[in-house]
């Protein structure tokens, strides 16, 4: 059993860079992974549970795969409607998001699993880090700053530790100041963190002038000087001669963030009290949780996932800090994590079909020259499906369906006694 289990591991791994990196045939190796890691659960579960647990799955995706076919089928009846093929447009979308541009679509994916990784596990403890675009912004800084201050002689690996370190620690920090107003009078996360992130934000040109972008020196007055070439994250181009000289191991990192993540939350004391705070937080006082501390920690926590985003961008792609980045990278986490109903292992597909609707869209809009706020639609849309799922269900569950069925009838019994 543990065999097939390691094995599973090995080939999973092995597909998954091979896949990342454009090499396609890694596919094949994930699809024997999977079955052997099928098989291994069906012989430690038994025939039934094992059929049991499979269509549970199936029934989980059921949803997402539904959401997604009818905002497609939307998308394709606006663009006929406003006089574009959709059919066309359609075979340039899948074909530039899942080959022809698919390094964009990991490259586009690796911000977004940290930053939907933030605010997954704000929301586990009840939270709703929307800062979470200031703490990329200060990821960015502080890898930058770090990228070109460090001494040349660090061992490069340990330089790439430490800007990682620093940026996670910059990260929390700013989430100190909304933890000690949520703590202590009750300011809402959304507010202080809001605020935070456009401060940032406005203050990041002052910084760029400061390193590299000062107009009166630099022919590049909207962009710091670029970072230690000792400091950037290895590509897949050094071990796989056929990927893009842009693809980066951050996507292999990021990954690795979220599968951790989901450890913290789902195995350890810490994640049931963050856990146990988010679904009741007098239930968990009441249970001895420290609900200040949790609170503190939860978004901490989150602060330093999202410079995780910041600091792998500056490593592994842009080397240095842009004045108007306008990433989105932190409002569009928002969007991750709830499509990924806040499951830490669903963020990296979803963050994945996110960069794949970016990256087929700029493909599509040059090819078929349809519009690319055709895409922003269709992202719309299978958010708010699922969202509105997920209301059903807690409509459901809170019996609301019924008491408004009950409320229905006296209705009718009144007009008929009327």
């Amino acid at each position: 059993m543990i065999v097939l289990h390691v094995l599973a591991l090995l080939l999973a791994v092995a597909g998954s860079v091979l896949y990342l990196a454009s090499y396609f045939e890694g596919g094949l190796l994930l699809i024997g992974a999977l079955v052997l890691e099928g098989f291994a659960q069906r012989k430690k579960l038994g025939k039934a549970a094992f059929t049991q647990q499979v269509k549970g799955l199936a029934q989980k995706s059921l949803v997402p795969v539904v959401g997604i076919v009818v905002a497609l089928v939307i998308g394709a009846i606006i663009m006929a409607l406003t006089g574009y093929d959709p059919v066309k447009a359609y075979e340039a979308l899948f074909y530039g998001g899942l080959i022809k541009n698919w390094h964009v679509t990991v490259l586009n994916a690796v911000p977004l699993i940290f930053t939907g990784l933030a605010i997954t596990f704000a929301f586990q403890g009840g939270l709703f880090n929307i800062g979470a675009e200031g703490q990329y912004y200060i990821g960015v800084i502080v890898s930058t700053w770090l990228g070109l201050t460090l001494s040349p002689s660090l061992p490069s690996w340990f330089g790439i530790m430490l800007i990682y370190l620093a940026a996670m620690l910059a990260g929390a920090l700013l989430n100190v100041i909304p933890a000690l107003l949520k703590v202590n009078t009750g300011a809402h996360e959304v507010v202080t963190t809001m605020m935070l992130a456009y401060t940032v934000r406005t203050l990041s040109p002052l910084f760029i002038r400061a390193f590299g972008g000062d107009p009166k020196t630099s022919s590049h007055p909207l962009a710091t000087d670029a970072i230690k070439d000792r400091f950037w994250l290895p590509l897949f181009q050094s071990i796989l001669p056929e990927a893009n000289y842009r693809l980066h191991i951050g996507i292999l990192l990021a990954i690795v963030a979220a599968f951790v993540t989901r450890y913290i939350l789902r195995s350890t004391n810490l994640g049931y009290k963050i856990r146990a705070l988010g679904y009741n937080p007098k239930a968990a006082r009441t249970y001895g949780i420290p609900v200040g501390w949790m609170t503190t920690t939860a978004l901490l926590i989150s602060g330093a996932l999202a410079a995780m985003a910041g600091a792998t961008q500056v490593l592994g792609l842009d080397h240095r800090m842009f004045q108007d980045l306008n990433a989105g990278y932190g409002w569009n986490g928002i969007s991750i994590a709830l499509l990924a109903q806040n499951n830490p292992v669903a963020i990296i597909f979803t963050a994945l079909l996110w960069g794949a609707l970016d990256a087929g869209g700029q493909y599509m809009a040059r090819v078929t020259h349809t519009p690319n706020a055709i895409i922003e639609i269709i992202k719309g849309i299978i958010l708010f499906l699922l969202l509105s799922e997920s209301l059903y269900e807690q409509l459901k569950k809170h019996g609301f369906w019924k008491r408004w069925g009950r409320r229905r009838a006296r209705r009718k019994q009144k007009e008929v006694a009327a």
